[in-house]
């Protein structure tokens, strides 16, 4: 509450800002360790009532309407799941002690179905389709001892997955009452779809600094192809992030969620969301890039960095569709390039990238890989999850790349069969 292609930095954690549980002793707990290195000494008191007012879990009483598990970040929850009913009576998990207000299992409503009928001018035939329009509803989750409440915003997808985005919607991560950092967000039939982006783990080796929103990796800017764009630019941590052997931080978006995991950051990333459409055929978009000056990469001690003389730094740019099995929920940045069950990718290759201060238009195939194909039946299950990923740095996971990196793009819009 208070507060591979390789691009996952210790700290530069990669939320779907949308997509991200952050509790409050998630942050203490890094100053914590500092702490303790100041101090042996320690005493023991009787427990207090918790002070936490988190949701942790989130399901519906029909458990097969669930195409995926909810995000749930810091105000926001996300649930997608396959009904057309609009009432919906939601159960949360939450922290010890911690009560909820409307009380778990309520029955609230949470879209309008909306009915189109279209007649064929050919045929005169009628054809019905459906939309529908989202009616977030808002729950209070009150700690144990009383002392602290959070809001959460829960929202339900059921809708297609978006074929544009444009970056021209955003909205501001808040910590302790004060806007940090920009969440981008677009829109499809009144309903929200978040990127992800690592903003939140700059959050922690910036802090000091008090920054603003255009300090952080990943902002919006003034000048894209139409309205804003998005900024990606890889920064330096500062002596925090030096301090955790996490020297520079790429700026990045993609389109998933954030669970962290301490023992192995690149697996915090769940890339994905639901690809509620057609096999989708190709991305296009565009960008511009401009390299930082000086490439570098962790020195032996992993405390700092040395430069590499001749290297110029690169960025990333490609989609996937993947299936989405029992034993394989998702991809992350393990393997977001590797995982057999990567079915369709669209990538602009290196070799096609092109630095400069225009922008430059791209349009890339979805490939097949793996041997696989969609298949059609598990398109409607909803079986398979569509990402797009991208960063200023494409190696800024092994801490590789060069301050000041620059990646804009803009007007992404995905074809479908």
């Amino acid at each position: 509450m208070h507060a591979k292609h390789n691009f996952y930095q210790f700290y530069t954690v990669f939320t779907d800002n949308n997509f991200f549980i952050m509790r409050r002793k998630t942050i203490f707990s890094l100053f914590l360790i500092l702490c303790m290195a100041l101090s042996l000494s320690s005493c023991i008191k009787d427990e207090a009532p918790n002070s936490e007012a988190d949701v942790t879990g989130i399901t519906l009483p029909d458990a097969s309407m669930m195409l995926r598990t909810p995000i749930v970040n810091n105000s926001d929850i996300t649930i997608y799941a396959n009904t057309s009913d609009s009432i919906l009576a939601p159960e949360f998990t939450l922290t010890d002690g911690a009560t909820i207000e409307p009380a778990s299992g309520t029955p609230r409503k949470f879209f309008t179905r909306n009915i189109n009928v279209t007649t064929d001018e050919m045929t005169g035939e009628d054809d019905t389709t459906y939309t529908y329009t989202a009616i977030p509803q808002k729950y209070t989750v009150t700690s144990q001892d009383g002392q602290w409440k959070k809001t959460y915003t829960v929202n339900i997808v059921n809708n297609a997955t978006p074929s544009d985005f444009h970056f021209d919607n955003v909205r501001y991560y808040e910590y302790d009452g004060k806007p940090l950092f920009q969440v981008f967000y677009e829109t499809v039939a009144g309903q929200t779809v978040d990127w992800g982006s690592g903003n939140s783990g700059a959050m922690i080796t910036l802090m000091s600094s008090n920054p603003s929103f255009s300090d952080y990796p990943t902002s919006q800017a003034d000048g894209g192809v139409s309205g804003k764009c998005a900024k990606l630019t890889t920064i330096s941590t500062g002596a925090l992030g030096t301090m955790f052997g996490a020297p520079i931080a790429a700026g990045n978006l993609f389109l998933g969620s954030f669970v962290i995991d301490m023992t192995d950051m690149p697996a915090s990333t769940h890339f994905g969301i639901p690809l509620r459409n057609t096999a989708p055929v190709s991305l296009s978009g565009y960008y511009k890039y401009q390299p930082g000056e000086t490439f570098v990469k962790l020195n032996d001690s992993k405390n700092g960095v040395v430069p590499v003389p001749g290297r110029t730094d690169d960025f990333a740019l490609y989609a996937i569709v993947y299936e989405v099995t029992a034993d394989a929920p998702y991809v992350d940045g393990n393997n977001s390039l590797t995982s057999p069950n990567i079915v369709l990718k669209a990538e602009l290759k290196a070799a096609d990238h092109k630095a400069g201060r225009d922008w430059v238009k791209f349009d890339i195939p979805f490939e097949p890989q793996n041997g696989k194909a969609i298949d059609e039946q598990k398109l409607l299950d909803g079986k398979y999850n569509i990402a797009i990923i991208m960063s200023s740095s494409a190696d800024g996971a092994k801490f590789q790349g060069a301050v000041g990196s620059t990646l804009y793009v803009d007007e992404f819009h995905i074809t479908y069969e």
